[in-house]
C-alpha cells in the first residue's frame, strides 16, 4: 500500500467511514508484526500487542499530523506500546521472584526457553535480546524498517546525527554479541547490516 492510499484511507475513516481502518490494518499489520516481534520476542505476545497498537491508533487518529508518515507514527504508537509491555514484564519477574522463590521461576524460565527454542537459537535474535530498548527500535527501525535518519529524528525527537552515532553504537554491540555466540567468528546476517 503506498502512501496515497493509505491517506485516503485515514481520510475516509475521519469522515466516519470507520471500514477503512481495515485498509489501514491490511496495510501495516505485517510490517507492525515484525516490529513488535523483534521487540518483544515471542510470537503471541507481538500478535497481542499489534492489536492493541491499531485499537490505539484508531482511538487517536484525530491526533495523527502529516508532518510525519502514518507508518511512523504508528511505529512511535507500536514502540511505546512495547516499552510499557516490557517494563510489566519486568516488574512481574521481580514479584513472582520474591512471591514464589527462586525455583518457581527458574522452572517457568526453563518452560519459556523450550517454547522460545526456535527463537532462542537464531543468533540474531539472541544478540538483539542483549540490547536495550531503546535500541533494539532504533536498529529494527533503521534496518528491518528502511527509515532514514532524518524520518527517525522527527519520530524520535532526537538529532539525525545523534541518531547516527547511536546506531553505530548499537550495531557494534549486536555484532560483538554474535561474534562472542559464534565463537568469534564474524556472522554473515548482522555483517551486511549498514
Amino acid at each position: 500500500m503506498d502512501n496515497h492510499e493509505m491517506e485516503q484511507a485515514i481520510k475516509g475513516v475521519r469522515a466516519g467511514d470507520i471500514d477503512q481502518f481495515g485498509t489501514i490494518i491490511d496495510g501495516m499489520q505485517k510490517p507492525l508484526f515484525v516490529y513488535c516481534y523483534h521487540m518483544l520476542g515471542h510470537r503471541q505476545e507481538a500478535e497481542d500487542a499489534v492489536q492493541e497498537v491499531f485499537l490505539k491508533a484508531f482511538e487517536r487518529l484525530d491526533s495523527y499530523r502529516e508532518t510525519v508518515s502514518f507508518s511512523a507514527w504508528m511505529y512511535k504508537i507500536a514502540y511505546h506500546h512495547c516499552l510499557n509491555l516490557l517494563s510489566r514484564a519486568k516488574l512481574n519477574r521481580v514479584f513472582t521472584f520474591l512471591r514464589a522463590g527462586i525455583q518457581t521461576v527458574s522452572r517457568h524460565e526453563g518452560e519459556k526457553r523450550v517454547e522460545d527454542e526456535e527463537y532462542l537459537s537464531n543468533p540474531l535474535h539472541v544478540a538483539l535480546t542483549k540490547l536495550s530498548a531503546k535500541e533494539r527500535n532504533l536498529l529494527i527501525l533503521r534496518v528491518v524498517e528502511d527509515r532514514s535518519y532524518e524520518e527517525l529524528a522527527l519520530l524520535l525527537d532526537t538529532k539525525p546525527a545523534t541518531l547516527r552515532k547511536q546506531y553505530e553504537r548499537a550495531l557494534k554491540k549486536c555484532k560483538s554479541t554474535m561474534i562472542v555466540m559464534e565463537g568469534g567468528e564474524h556472522h554473515d546476517a548482522i555483517s551486511e547490516v549498514r
